[in-house]
Parts: structure tokens; C-alpha cells; sequence
């Protein structure tokens, strides 16, 4: 059993104002007390709002460092400065959304799963038995199913229903290998919320062992509006799926991924 002794949580946040302090709270609140050290990320990507400020007014009570952009990049150039940031610092990361639809009650089922299973990934998922959607339209429930279906079918990655979540737990090892592969500031190369499936395949494609756990994803809780162009992000899923599917689930030798038999 290995032992998990801090976790880096990294939020990135591109003007959530409305959103970010009861989340900042939530994670004080829930990990406080937690055996493991936590420090918080956020990654404030050039936003116009009172992002960057409420961070800073953070980080008076709690462990948090804030990291800005100063023009918005995108989802994924957020995650990419948080996880080459956080694996430094951390034994394990976790990434969130900072629009409070993710509670980081379930950190700690995450931080279990990776001490006591031969894993590197661990993914709150939607399609657990046990996981709740509340909030969320009919219509994004149909294309969340349908995604879900798709990559299952053309890029299977064992143990792994959800892609394109953004609550994960890494091992920062996992982490470290695959910047040894794709290099440090190619870990994400997405920009919009693709990103998420993007990360997936590259970890499929280096052999990253993966589980998952259940969880209550609460749309109803997020103050702010979506920032999700679904079409567009359609779009970009299929060329990301093109552009990996070739690659089997594998290891990484001398800075290449070579498939496994």
C-alpha cells in the first residue's frame, strides 16, 4: 500500500467570481483535516472578473499559490500550467472544475483508491453505478451518453467509462512520465475543453493504469453560465480521437510510445 502524504488540487478558473469562493470554502472545509497535506492551484486564465483577487484573498486562510494568465488561453493551457506546476509540489494532483459543480468531498475516495490499488488514475465518474447527474439538460445527458459510447467503441481504455470529466486524481509520477514523452509544456495541447479527452489518450496511450469512482456532479450549484460550445467541441473531439486511435495502450521507452502486445 502506498502512502499519499499531499495532494495538489488545481483549479482553473477563467472568471468565476460567482463560483470560486464557495468552492475554496467547500475545500477548506473537507480537506483541513484530511491525514494528507493540501495545497490549491489556481490557475486564473486572464480573467476580467474578481477571480485573480478572491485567490489572493484565499490564500490568507488556506494553502494556495495563484498562477495567472494574463490573457485567457484556454481550458487546457490552464490545466497544462496547473499539472506542470502541481506534480512539482505534490505527491498526487487533482484537477477540478472552479465552477462548484464538483465537491471535493470525494477527494478523499480518490486519494483511497490510488494508496490501496495498483492504479495511477483515479476518475470520478458519471457512469458508475451510484453517480448522480442533477442540474443538467436532457439533451447534455444525451451527447454525455453518446460521447461515453464512442470513445468506449473506437479507443478503449480499461476501467475508464468517463473521458472527458474534469475530476481526476494523478499519481504526479504518472504525471512526470508522460511529460517525459510528450514533454513538460505538451501535457495538454487542446485549448478548449477537448482537452479533457486529449489527456485521456495519452495517458491510454502510455500505459497509465486507471479506476473510477462514483459521484455526485451538481450543475444546480454553478452560478455562472457554461462556457461549453458544444458543436464546436464535437468537432474537435473526432479530431482528437483521428489522431490517437492508432495508438494501443502502451509504455513509454526512451522518450517514445511503443504498444504493448
Amino acid at each position: 500500500m502506498k502512502k499519499i502524504e499531499s495532494v495538489a488540487v488545481v483549479l482553473p478558473a477563467f472568471n468565476e467570481e460567482k463560483d470560486l469562493p464557495a468552492l475554496l470554502a467547500r475545500i477548506q472545509e473537507t480537506l483541513t483535516a484530511q491525514p494528507f497535506r493540501y495545497e490549491v492551484i489556481v490557475v486564473d486564465d486572464g480573467s476580467s472578473d474578481r477571480t485573480a483577487e478572491i485567490a489572493t484573498e484565499a490564500a490568507r486562510g488556506m494553502p494556495l499559490t495563484l498562477i495567472k494568465h494574463e490573457v485567457n488561453k484556454g481550458l487546457g493551457m490552464g490545466i497544462q500550467t496547473g499539472l506542470s506546476a502541481a506534480m512539482k509540489v505534490a505527491d498526487a494532483v487533482v484537477v477540478m472544475d472552479s465552477d462548484n459543480t464538483h465537491d471535493p468531498i470525494y477527494v478523499m475516495d480518490m486519494v483511497k483508491e490510488m494508496e490501496t490499488k495498483d492504479v495511477q488514475l483515479v476518475i470520478a465518474s458519471r457512469y458508475q453505478p451510484g453517480s448522480v447527474i442533477v442540474g443538467l439538460s436532457a439533451f447534455r445527458k444525451f451527447l454525455s451518453l453518446g460521447c461515453f459510447l464512442l470513445m468506449k467503441t473506437i479507443v478503449p481504455f480499461r476501467n475508464v467509462r468517463d473521458y472527458s470529466t474534469g475530476f481526476r486524481l494523478y499519481d504526479s509520477n504518472l504525471l512526470k512520465r508522460m511529460a517525459q514523452v510528450y514533454g513538460e509544456n505538451k501535457l495538454v495541447e487542446e485549448s478548449g475543453f477537448v482537452c479533457m479527452l486529449e489527456v485521456m489518450l495519452k495517458l491510454r496511450a502510455i500505459g497509465a493504469k486507471a479506476t473510477e469512482v462514483p459521484y455526485t456532479l451538481r450543475y444546480d450549484l454553478k452560478a455562472g453560465v457554461s462556457k461549453l460550445k458544444i458543436w464546436r467541441t464535437l468537432k474537435r473531439y473526432l479530431i482528437v480521437v483521428g489522431r490517437y486511435r492508432s495508438a494501443k495502450p502502451g509504455v513509454a521507452v526512451a522518450g517514445l510510445v511503443t504498444s504493448q502486445a
